[in-house]
């Protein structure tokens, strides 16, 4: 099940601040997103932007690996009510912070921007979404990259690990064989949709990612901001941190990493040239 929480739902009377997003919605990863390592970020954005709502929307793997999106879509519904009353309040806009991690954060973030759309197609979401962070994303589709996602996502604790390592291999070669001849969609699919204007708009997006990640490689997050920009137009700004596992930037970075968020935010024309690397 999709667990929604918001550390603040009252949009009725939003108090402002240093131009601060009014909404900051978090799509966690799957493999060791715990509760301590989610609590970083927070903390994190509730000390920047303390006058912020925070929607938290964490995802599980059976979700996104076996359930329909119908039923992702009916599990999202509190999220997705949430965010159309803060577009209905909004003042100032665009107010909200997307803030998306590795693969999970993003399917989770498509079919919840899809649904959005399917309920209220009169919702551009290029007027309400002023940052969207992709945070340790998007991979590519390749076998190698799928099971080392996948088995970042098993349980540490033996007996399960054994369990899961055993099951995995097989089970990623039939996803993978099935995702090839386009019965299940992909990570290229995903990678699509995430530059799709329709889907997401035309937010300026910060990528941020690691030369270390050995989950999703930095050369397929830098293919995937050339893509934004040549083919999509878009205003898309990637900033490399070093030594950093997959989401973990924030532990190793945490000033660097919180002063990139909040300069670009700040920021309206960041993304037109290349930032510097960390």
């Amino acid at each position: 099940m999709v667990h929604v929480s918001c550390r603040s739902l009252a949009y009725c009377n939003p108090i402002s601040t240093n131009n601060s997003p009014r909404l900051i919605i978090i799509c966690t990863w799957l493999g060791g997103a715990t509760p301590h390592r989610i609590r970083k970020y927070l903390d994190g954005y509730s000390s920047l932007y303390p006058s912020s709502s925070i929607l938290l929307i964490t995802a599980r793997f059976l979700e996104i690996a076996a359930l329909p999106f119908s039923v992702l879509h009916a599990r999202l519904a509190p999220a997705r009510n949430a965010v159309i009353k803060h577009i209905e309040t909004e003042t100032e806009q665009p107010s909200i912070l997307w803030h998306i991690f590795s693969h999970g954060g993003c399917n989770t973030a498509i079919q919840m921007a899809l649904s959005l759309h399917h309920q209220r197609s009169d919702i551009d979401l290029s007027k309400h979404i002023g940052l969207l962070v992709l945070d340790c994303c998007p991979g590519d589709a390749s076998f190698e990259n799928a099971y080392r996602a996948a088995a970042y996502s098993l349980p540490s604790a033996f007996p399960a690990r054994v369990v899961g390592q055993t099951l995995l291999y097989p089970t990623v070669a039939i996803i993978n064989g099935l995702q090839s001849a386009g019965l299940m969609r992909s990570v290229k699919h995903l990678r699509a949709h995430l530059n799709d204007t329709a889907v997401l708009g035309t937010a300026r997006r910060l990528y941020l990612y690691s030369k270390a990640d050995q989950v999703v490689r930095w050369e397929d997050v830098e293919a995937h901001i050339e893509n934004a920009r040549t083919q999509r137009s878009l205003r898309a700004q990637g900033v490399a941190f070093h030594g950093s596992p997959h989401c973990a930037l924030v532990r190793d970075h945490s000033h660097e990493y919180w002063q990139t968020i909040a300069s670009h935010w700040d920021a309206p024309e960041a993304g037109k040239s290349p930032g510097p690397k960390l």
